[in-house]
């Protein structure tokens, strides 16, 4: 976003889109190759089916990261260009929040592998970090509405489609840290 929006280097920023799309490919073979050996283990059925859930629910993050990635590829540089300041700051932001909400994630699914002594704080931490977008995205929404743009309709209606998919990342991992806490408050009981 950085590249796209600060440097205008669309040439670039098509790279690392396609790049991230790539990514999500790869991850969806992992995903396939973790469920066939969670069906080939001797696991029991009901831890089968939450690790099942929980590679899920990671998909659903990836998933949501290429949505925008492949959007954003297609909304011309000309809506950008039209975009006002605020609007252009709170995209970055809420990215980089989001970005921070995927940092923690990581570190809650290693700590739950390892230790698990900051699961909760983890927890904690993407719960604020996603109701951060969520304020983040309403003054984004604001912005967009307050700008006057000369672009095709069906642009306005990708943006608006794109930031919908933005917003959702966050979304999906809040949901993936708080499957990670069901899943520990249930094998405490």
């Amino acid at each position: 976003m950085d590249i796209l929006l600060t440097d205008k280097n669309l040439e670039k920023a098509h790279t690392h889109f396609h790049n991230v799309d790539l990514l999500e490919a790869e991850a969806d073979k992992l995903r396939r190759e973790i469920s066939q050996d969670i069906s080939k283990g001797e696991l029991n059925p009901s831890v089968r089916t939450d690790l099942s859930h929980l590679i899920k629910r990671q998909d659903d993050v990836a998933n949501c990261a290429t949505g925008v990635a492949r959007r954003i590829n297609t909304i011309p540089l000309k809506f950008w260009n039209q975009s006002s300041e605020e609007t252009i700051n709170l995209v970055k932001e809420i990215m980089n929040t989001t970005v921070e909400c995927v940092e923690y994630l990581d570190k809650i699914v290693i700590d739950l592998l390892q230790e698990r002594k900051n699961v909760i704080d983890f927890n904690k931490q993407i719960n604020l970090l996603e109701h951060k977008v969520d304020l983040s995205n309403i003054k984004l929404r604001k912005s967009l509405q307050e700008t006057h743009y000369d672009v095709n309709n069906f642009t306005i209606f990708t943006a608006g489609n794109t930031f919908d998919i933005l917003e959702a990342i966050s979304d999906a991992i809040e949901t993936v840290a708080d499957y990670i806490m069901q899943l520990l408050r249930s094998e405490t009981v």
